[in-house]
């Protein structure tokens, strides 16, 4: 047990050690709230603040195509650092700006951002514009909005695509509307078409009052196998004074080829060749095979004599074409007008002419002259059978070189698509 003096004595050093603790403690706490509040007077003067003085503009209507007056937006720096602006951009293709702001704002300057409204189409058009820097309220957005007004033109689809359509025929028609979607009355001045199309309209009668419509039927008339692309160009008194649509289409045909493309046969020989007909563009349907440039002595067959072709398969055909061999008439011997061969009678007629002769003339100067007639006669029968005495030949193919082609035909409506490829046939 501790002496009572020496236990006060501790007491009082424990108490002087308590009073230093919290003297410490206050001190301590009060430099922690200096540093703090000088740390926060600093970061105040120390970063870029933007202010704009709005965060919206609305313009009054314009025409169509025709920009109106700017309206300005202040950008002002209320910072204690350089404003660094790293972009000043606007969505929308109705408006624009321009402005004295450059790369940099000063502490406490301003810039001035002017936008203009130029409306691209009738009706309400909206857009924003967006500020990006280095402000500690980056980035900073503005809507924008505005009308058109004056004459517009609204299409019901500015692309169209035909189904595949056999060459040389006419399609069934799409149809385009075509409305006048501006707040005044729509003037179309002309619609022109490029590439294997056609259209009929309405449009250019009279002019189109606000909120009325005409149509255009557009027609596809393929010329050859594979895609057809098209315009229709549309001129009007709208902004953008021309409109377009786009049109695409596949032709549908077939191509015939041959192996071999020439060949070789003797006189009453044939040749073969190997046919293939190739759809194109979608192509189906039945064709008809002929051969063209036939010549006296050739005659030609396919096996079979049409195909049918559908998608992208080909078909094949054979072709067979057939020469003729001359042929020998016996001599002595003529052709009768239905065939076959008589003997020749010329001793017969001649001793008839002169007996009939005397009979016929009965004067002596008559008689004379007639003998000499008779003798004549005589000696033109007598020569007659010599000229029968050589060979007679009928006419077979000719020997050379042929040049001939293959047709494929095929219905199309009230006419025919017709394809040849050509080959050469030499007779030797």
């Amino acid at each position: 047990m501790l002496d009572p003096a020496l236990r006060g004595i501790r007491n009082q050093g424990n108490t002087v050690s308590s009073r230093k603790t919290r003297s410490l403690s206050v001190t301590l706490a009060a430099a922690a709230c200096l540093l703090l509040s000088l740390n926060a007077g600093a970061g105040q003067g120390g970063v870029a603040v933007s202010s704009l003085s709005a965060t919206s503009f609305t313009f009054s209507a314009e025409p169509v195509g025709t920009p109106g007056a700017s309206q300005t937006l202040t950008l002002t720096n209320t910072g204690g650092a350089v404003l660094n602006i790293v972009t000043i951009a606007i969505v929308g293709p109705d408006f624009g700006q321009s402005n004295t702001c450059g790369n940099t704002v000063a502490a406490g300057a301003s810039c001035a951002i002017d936008i203009v409204f130029d409306p691209i189409a009738f009706g309400t058009r909206t857009g924003s514009m967006t500020i990006t820097s280095n402000a500690t309220n980056s980035p900073q957005t503005v809507t924008l909005q505005g009308s058109g007004m004056g004459p517009a033109v609204s299409l019901s689809t500015t692309a169209l695509n035909f189904a595949s359509q056999l060459v040389t025929t006419t399609s069934a028609p799409q149809t385009v509307v075509l409305k006048s979607a501006g707040d005044e009355p729509l003037t179309v001045s002309t619609i022109s078409v490029t590439g294997p199309f056609n259209v009929n309209d309405d449009c250019l009668s009279a002019e189109i009052a606000a909120g009325q419509a005409c149509t255009l039927n557009i027609y596809f008339t393929p010329l050859a196998g594979g895609s057809a692309t098209g315009t229709i160009t549309i001129n009007d008194n709208a902004f953008p004074t021309q409109q377009a649509i786009a049109l695409s289409g596949t032709g549908a045909d077939f191509a015939i080829s041959l192996s071999p493309t020439s060949n070789t046969a003797a006189a009453g020989a044939s040749a073969n060749y190997s046919i293939s007909v190739i759809p194109a563009g979608g192509f189906s349907g039945t064709i008809a095979l002929g051969c063209g440039g036939l010549k006296s002595g050739i005659s030609c067959t396919f096996a079979p004599g049409s195909v049918t072709v559908s998608g992208s398969t080909a078909a094949t055909s054979a072709l067979t074409v057939s020469t003729t061999a001359a042929s020998q008439i016996p001599p002595g011997a003529i052709a009768k007008p239905f065939g076959g061969v008589a003997p020749r009678s010329s001793w017969f007629w001649a001793l008839l002419l002169v007996g009939l002769v005397p009979a016929v003339f009965r004067k002596r100067k008559e008689l004379k002259l007639a003998s000499v007639a008779a003798v004549i006669l005589l000696f033109g029968a007598l020569a007659m059978p010599a000229c029968g005495n050589s060979k007679s030949t009928s006419t077979g193919t000719t020997l050379g070189t042929y040049s001939l082609v293959v047709t494929g035909t095929t219905p199309a409506g009230s006419q025919n698509v017709q394809r040849t490829a050509a080959f050469t046939l030499v007779v030797n």
